[in-house]
């Protein structure tokens, strides 16, 4: 139970406050700035599971990725309406549940 605890605080800190204001207001319009929010993400979560004991290079790739994958879907989104609301909520419960995978596998 601990260490979900501290894979859904991980994925708070990296998602949101270690995401500076320029790769938020940027990250829809530039590939650039998305592949470092991902990275930034993926590689920070691969390091809360190498603390756990539960790293594997295969892991951060797929963390980095995946998070580029779903943070380009809802930034691309035609209705901006449900890109801050429905599709918001989607984004995360996708990666709090990849996060809990890598965690488990």
């Amino acid at each position: 139970m601990e260490n979900i605890l501290w894979i859904v605080l991980a994925h708070y800190i990296l998602d949101y406050p270690l995401q500076s204001d320029f790769l938020a207001q940027t990250k829809g319009k530039n590939w650039y700035s998305l592949f470092v929010h991902s990275m930034i993400y993926g590689l920070g979560i691969a390091l809360v599971l190498k603390f756990m004991g539960a790293f594997a290079l295969w892991k951060a790739f797929v963390l980095a990725s995946s998070h580029y994958v779903i943070d380009y879907k809802k930034a691309h989104a035609k209705n901006k309406t449900k890109a801050l609301t429905c599709y918001l909520y989607i984004d995360q419960a996708l990666h709090v549940t990849l996060n809990l995978l890598m965690l488990f596998l």
